[in-house]
């Protein structure tokens, strides 16, 4: 990490000039330009993020987009002016870069008295005394060696907010909310999907910070009538989380929603009916970059995930399975999950070995939400082996069970054997979206149970006593 302030600047000013940005077109938004935050419109071009740069496969040949969400204007239009990126909330994080700040190189990095910084900097040429027989090991001497050491970056600055097993909790409460700020949004599925659905980031107050698998209240505005003939403010209306708790441009000071817009289509006209709209979902989503929003929180400790050390024994735990089951956007705090297990550059996702097997349903192809994200995970030759990834397109999918529509238990019961294998060498499963999927998969492990001659009850207490079992449906 360079140690001078002119030379940190002078590298983030020529990563930004370079088009290296993070959910740069956001500045476009602020800027007062209507194009969608992430979306692929005409104009513009993709340039990877510093976090997706080692995370996310290259651009496909043949002329094709690549699978990464990540969009800016070209360069001719941003490359003279960083000062407005930094402004407008896009750009690199103000922060001090580099791993090493998560421990000391003369300490933590101390090796037979040669500190890290030592031995990196003489490379091969450095001599290692074995203190049990004192003859030197040397490296292999047709190695090329390292004049100037270079520092691998992390994010690292909000690692303590779930240290020994504590998170943020309601940093703003419902009746005294904080105010957010929309700093863009864009439609998640094809036109031709059903419904509507977006993908909506806010700007946080300063100082209000969460982790992934926890919520936050947006109360939307206006007044409604109570029961009494008195008019009152709106209910917060909960929502999942869709981002790590470095936020999708990687500052610490956004949270990203995913938001399905709540309407009533008239079964006889096919219309649909204005008075009885979802008024927080279709405030969220008609929401423009400036609109501020009214927030509480966050809350929630059922969804998080589970610690990479075991906060008792300190012993790693980095090789956890773990098990997602999403319908619609419940895939919102799995979105979390993933961008920190396999996208974002942090010690958690450098330790974990696990495997991570999502189950999505969705009604169509269409509906996959941020699929090229996935798609991108997957693909990444360094751990994209660690994702396995199952689709339940209902409409366009049949069951192997009786022919009909297929859905998220269909699969787990295709796949019973696997999911009681996991679970009983202590993976983590998780369940968001709609509660009727959970009869049908635990039907499914029952009957699985009755095959082997075990007894689900026990195994299901064992489950939840363990902390293995997750839920969060509606």
């Amino acid at each position: 990490r360079d140690s001078a302030d002119s030379k940190q600047a002078s590298k983030q000013t020529n990563m930004i000039m370079n088009g290296v940005l993070l959910v740069s077109v956001l500045v476009a938004l602020q800027a007062g330009n209507g194009a969608a935050a992430f979306g692929s419109q005409a104009g513009f071009v993709q340039h990877r993020s510093r976090s997706a740069s080692n995370s996310f496969s290259s651009a496909a040949a043949d002329g094709q987009r690549s699978s990464v969400l990540f969009y800016s204007f070209p360069e001719s239009s941003f490359q003279n002016d960083p000062e407005l990126i930094m402004s407008a909330g896009g750009g690199l994080p103000v922060v001090p870069a580099g791993d090493r700040s998560l421990f000391d190189p003369d300490v933590e990095g101390l090796l037979a008295d040669h500190s890290l910084n030592d031995r990196l900097a003489k490379g091969s040429q450095y001599v290692y005394e074995n203190a049990n027989d004192g003859l030197p090991f040397m490296a292999d001497p047709t190695s090329t060696g390292v004049d100037a050491p270079h520092w691998l970056d992390a994010q690292n600055w909000l690692e303590g907010l779930d240290a020994d097993g504590a998170v943020p909790l309601n940093f703003a409460k419902p009746t005294q909310p904080a105010i957010a700020t929309v700093l863009g949004k864009t439609r998640l599925i094809t036109a031709d999907a059903p419904g509507d659905i977006e993908h909506i980031v806010l700007e946080l107050p300063e100082g209000m910070h969460y982790v992934e698998g926890q919520s936050i209240s947006i109360i939307p505005p206006g007044l409604q009538e109570a029961k009494n003939g008195k008019q009152r403010a709106h209910k917060p209306r909960l929502y999942s989380i869709a981002s790590t708790r470095y936020g999708d441009i990687l500052n610490g000071r956004t949270v990203s929603l995913c938001v399905r817009r709540a309407e009533y289509t008239d079964p006889e006209t096919g219309l649909v009916d204005p008075a009885k709209k979802g008024v927080c979902s279709n405030f969220l989503c008609d929401a423009t970059p400036g609109t501020k929003v009214e927030v509480a929180g966050p809350i929630g400790k059922t969804m998080l995930l589970p610690p990479i050390d075991d906060p008792e024994t300190f012993q790693p735990q980095a090789s956890t399975d773990i098990i997602l089951v999403a319908t619609g956007t419940g895939i919102a705090p799995f979105r979390g999950f993933l961008h920190r297990l396999f996208v974002e550059e942090t010690v958690a996702r450098h330790m974990y070995q696990g495997k991570v097997w999502m189950v999505l349903g969705v009604p169509t192809t269409g509906s996959l939400l941020y699929h090229s994200e996935l798609m991108a995970m997957q693909e990444n030759p360094k751990n994209g082996h660690q994702l396995e990834l199952d689709f339940a397109i209902s409409r366009e999918q049949t069951n192997q069970q009786d022919g009909g529509k297929r859905y998220v238990q269909h699969v787990l019961t295709e796949q019973a054997d696997k999911l009681l294998e996991r679970l009983d060498n202590g993976a983590h499963i998780y369940f968001c979206g709609l509660k009727g999927m959970m009869p049908g998969i635990t039907d499914a492990l029952e009957q699985l149970c009755i095959r082997k001659n075990l007894n689900w009850d026990d195994k299901f207490k064992q489950y939840k006593q363990n902390g293995q079992w997750h839920v969060e449906v509606y």
